[in-house]
């Protein structure tokens, strides 16, 4: 019995070895012209703000330890928001939290979720918006991992308070088979083709209302006009209107393994 508590003890003992070294090894360093921007941490310059929100580890009590470890930001100082990489480690699986994901680690344009930019950037009236559009470029290393690219902004029913949420409205701009899965289980809206002939699947869960490219596949590159969402959602009698528009973010929701998230370039255009 002696000798099967000794063998224990060193198994375990050899694996919290092991995992030291694997967290050592692929922890994130900056280079010169770079900044390292921890998990939940935030920083801003103009308009934009980066912060990586581990909320799906929180809620887990064997990963809240490696909460602070997990997720971390390389910001080019110069090309801010563009060259920014969010780099994530996590279990190899799939967190059972819902959707399935570790948390969001976003670049956001104006107060996306709380957060304030160095520069503000108003709440708006949805029927006031005349312009919502960004245009990015992103890539992805998923060899030892993957997660969700998502795009996103909240509707609220306030222009001062931050958790008066009326619907989040978010584009899989890649999505893993887990996701796929959430996705398909939620409540059909229809289909929508944007102005450049795309057609979106749209589905919704709860007050998350979800487009995802009809015929799986990446949109790594180009443009998205979510005004032109924002109309098709009033036809569809979920959007009044009424709402405001406060922010919009873009970046990965980590769901297993190790990963790198890259975005080469990002520019919103809101009025």
């Amino acid at each position: 019995m002696r000798a099967w508590r000794v063998a224990i003890s060193a198994v375990i003992g050899l694996l919290i070895l092991l995992l030291a070294v694997l967290i050592w090894v692929t922890t994130p360093r900056a280079v010169p012209g770079q900044l390292l921007v921890p998990s939940k941490t935030p920083f801003s310059q103009g308009p934009y703000f980066v912060f990586a929100q581990p909320w799906g580890g929180e809620t887990i009590a064997l990963t809240r330890p490696f909460v602070r470890f997990a997720d971390a930001t390389l910001i080019d100082l110069k090309a801010f928001p563009g060259k920014t990489v969010m780099q994530w480690r996590w279990p190899p699986l799939a967190p059972r939290n819902g959707p399935g994901v570790w948390g969001y680690d976003q670049i956001g344009y104006g107060n996306y979720d709380g957060g304030e930019p160095e520069r503000t950037v108003p709440p708006i009236r949805v029927k006031s918006v005349t312009a919502l559009r960004q245009r990015f470029r992103w890539s992805l290393s998923n060899r030892f991992g993957d997660g969700n690219v998502l795009t996103e902004f909240y509707l609220r029913s306030s222009p001062t308070d931050v958790e008066a949420k009326t619907l989040e409205i978010g584009w899989f701009l890649h999505a893993p088979e887990s996701t796929r899965g959430f996705f398909e289980s939620s409540k059909l809206v229809g289909t929508y083709q944007d102005e450049q002939g795309r057609r979106w699947t749209v589905r919704i869960s709860d007050k998350f209302c979800m487009f995802a490219p009809e015929r799986s596949g990446d949109i790594a590159s180009g443009s998205l006009d979510m005004l032109g969402a924002l109309r098709w959602l009033t036809e569809k009698r979920l959007v009044t209107g009424e709402e405001y528009l406060w922010g919009v973010a873009i970046g990965v929701e980590p769901v297993r393994g190790l990963g790198r998230f890259t975005l080469h370039d990002w520019q919103v255009e809101r009025r």
